[in-house]
């Protein structure tokens, strides 16, 4: 959205003429050109006409209205997602429709207006607003990409000589049996595992945007065959549903699996359970001190002489990527306990 005194293309969608009319009379008016420049409006009544108008690929912002006659509430959002996720969307709904209008906000529109209470200012704010939100994140996006696609090659970059390393040294040990080859044997091992954390760090800017249902234990069990639990006592209690993206959530799983291992030892009994809004991952380990709580999530804080100080950062990214919080407490057994909330249990 550029400044006043530009133009902007606005779709609206909806299906009732006194609402539309209504519109179209508010940006209109004199002062809303002030705020967002000269307005263009196209007024589409149906879906199918509305997505058409989308397929051309000429307007700035969309007017959704999620009462149509062919489609109804969240439905009617996702069609014109899946039409084109890239147009912002603010959504129009009834003074007893708030609650799916909130849903609409947490599912990638970018703001929602009341009809009864509709206003020449309100109009204009939430045009401004949403165009500009909506080319922030674009550009956030982007920038994202191409961290991703950076750290990509210069990990492939770096694999290529440490798994040269690797073998020149696994020569050597078969060799001769040499505490400096063990050294540096173990050097390796951890730039294999900082490249990988690197590499999942800069992941975590990618929107997420395929929840779906999944079963915590199930995940956790995927999370074993990961992460190396050989010797770890690992209770699953827990049979709830959560809606996230079950990749990722294996991620945050993994981290504070390996979390638990790294600081309380291979024997260390690690619990999985229920909260009311969320899980918690709880060990018998030594713990976190108060004192330290705050920057266990912080870029490479790490307690443990082979950990990256990448995992606990992870796993705040993933947590916060999905609306989640989380926090570290003490565990029943004196140990770490890792609670998620603020998730959609079911």
């Amino acid at each position: 959205m550029s400044d006043a005194g530009t133009s902007i293309d606005v779709l609206l969608i909806e299906d009732n003429p006194g609402d539309a009319r209504l519109v179209e009379h508010h940006l209109n008016e004199s002062h809303v050109a002030d705020i967002v420049g000269d307005v263009t409006l196209e007024h589409e009544e149906t879906l199918a006409e509305g997505l058409r108008a989308i397929e051309a690929g000429r307007h700035d912002i969309l007017f959704l209205d999620l009462g149509l006659p062919e489609s109804t509430g969240l439905a009617t959002l996702g069609a014109v997602q899946d039409e084109d996720p890239r147009v912002p969307i603010v959504v129009l709904t009834g003074l007893d429709d708030r609650e799916t209008a909130v849903t609409a906000i947490q599912r990638g529109a970018q703001d929602y207006l009341l009809k009864d209470d509709l206003d020449a200012d309100d109009l204009a704010r939430s045009l401004r607003y949403a165009v500009e939100r909506h080319r922030q994140e674009a550009q956030l996006r982007l920038q994202n990409e191409r961290l991703e696609e950076f750290t990509s090659v210069v990990s492939h970059d770096l694999r290529n000589p440490l798994n040269v390393a690797h073998a020149r040294v696994n020569i050597l040990r078969d060799e001769a049996d040499n505490d400096h080859l063990e050294t540096a044997s173990r050097a390796l091992d951890r730039m294999e595992a900082l490249i990988e954390d690197l590499l999942t760090l800069a992941q975590q800017g990618r929107a997420i945007d395929d929840l779906s249902t999944v079963r915590l234990d199930v995940v956790a069990e995927d999370c074993r065959e990961n992460v190396d639990t050989s010797d770890a006592d690992v209770i699953v209690d827990t049979d709830a549903t959560v809606r996230a993206d079950g990749s990722r959530l294996q991620e945050l799983l993994g981290n504070l699996l390996r979390n638990s291992i790294e600081h309380g030892g291979a024997a260390v009994t690690i619990t999985l359970g229920d909260l009311a809004d969320g899980f918690y991952v709880a060990d018998d380990g030594p713990g976190i001190s108060a004192d330290d709580r705050e920057q266990v999530f912080e870029m490479g804080y790490s307690t443990s002489e082979g950990g990256t100080g990448f995992g606990l950062m992870i796993v705040e990214g993933i947590a916060e990527a999905h609306g989640w919080d989380v926090r570290v407490t003490e565990s029943e057994a004196g140990g770490a306990r890792f609670e998620i909330t603020s998730v959609d249990v079911h």
